[in-house]
């Protein structure tokens, strides 16, 4: 098969490379369409080690498929499904962004529906089925606090994974804050249904003030009412800016990866009896809310692709996914 190989920065080549052998518990599933994720970015510009690719690897795990060959052992799964692979139960801990979605073929080991495979209904389309794996990230943000209508929600970042997150909180019955410095992307944001504050043009805090209105720190002096902030971004701002709102008992959710070590305000945190947690990835939960948002046909999250390139364009397809003022989710046509 054709496969993608990660051999450095700016290194990926498609190199001739061994069909997968299945095996009485596994399924092999062609790839039709692979996203490319911000961690396939960070190791394609910067380096591999940071995310998760290491050299002479295969690379690429936002996959949806079909599935060409199934074990003896196998149930519930036939040739010829349309499938959404799970790379954190496809592939040894650590290894998911190398489960191979820019390659021809990929084998899952001990494949069970709805823990590494899940079937597509009719009406998801491949593309809509890798999109599945960055959403199920964004809204394993919202779920992480545990987010529930009536909840203020405070998103910093308006990429993909921000944008998701946003939809399945709208779908939940919660109108957020996105958080942006630009306004690329406020008009679907706002047909999404989130209210959009331009840091570039307005001050946060008064934003939020006018918006959410106001409440009282533990120790009773005045907060902004925000109960739940989901860091989509990675900003180095956010945690300052968080413990700077106050509320009693507000949780700060940290999906994005800030590139360098970021001090923490620990007394505000203690005083107001704040909650910052990570949110790494997704859980069962997280990914059929998002297989059930997209097969409503009410959310906006086809129009995240922004961009389709073939396998052999891989490298311009890299360069453009980086292009974050015009470009959001760019998809890897594997067939």
């Amino acid at each position: 098969m054709k496969a993608a190989i990660y051999y450095g920065v700016k290194d990926i080549r498609i190199e001739e490379a061994p069909d997968p052998v299945c095996g009485p518990s596994d399924v092999v599933v062609r790839s039709v369409r692979t996203g490319i994720c911000g961690s396939d970015i960070k190791g394609y510009f910067i380096n591999g080690m940071l995310s998760g690719n290491f050299p002479g690897r295969e690379i690429g795990h936002e996959m949806a498929g079909r599935v060409v060959e199934v074990g003896a052992d196998v149930q519930g799964i036939r040739a010829g499904d349309r499938v959404f692979v799970n790379p954190i139960h496809t592939c040894i801990p650590g290894e998911s962004d190398m489960m191979g979605g820019f390659s021809e073929y990929v084998k899952v080991p001990n494949a069970k529906i709805d823990f590494n495979i899940y079937l597509l209904p009719d009406d998801i389309s491949y593309d809509e089925g890798a999109l599945i794996e960055p959403c199920a990230v964004g809204t394993r943000g919202k779920n992480r606090p545990g987010a529930k209508p009536g909840d203020h929600v405070v998103i910093y970042g308006a990429g993909a994974i921000g944008i998701a997150c946003a939809t399945a909180l709208v779908a939940q019955g919660i109108q957020p804050v996105v958080v942006v410095r630009h306004n690329g992307r406020r008009e679907i944001l706002e047909r999404v249904g989130a209210a959009v504050c331009n840091v570039a043009e307005v001050d946060l805090f008064e934003f939020l003030k006018s918006h959410f209105g106001m409440s009282v720190h533990r120790m009773g002096y005045p907060a902004v009412d925000v109960d739940i902030v989901v860091d989509c971004a990675g900003g180095a701002n956010v945690i300052d800016d968080f413990c700077k709102m106050g509320k009693r008992g507000s949780r700060l959710s940290l999906v994005g990866v800030p590139n360098e070590p970021i001090p923490v305000s620990t007394g505000r945190i203690l005083s107001s009896e704040a909650c910052i947690m990570g949110s790494c990835a997704y859980e069962h939960e997280d990914i059929r809310e998002v297989i059930d948002i997209l097969e409503s046909k009410k959310s906006l999250l086809p129009e995240l692709i922004t961009h389709h390139f073939k396998p052999e364009e891989i490298d311009k397809a890299f360069e453009t996914a980086n292009d974050h003022q015009n470009a959001l989710k760019v998809i890897v046509d594997m067939e």
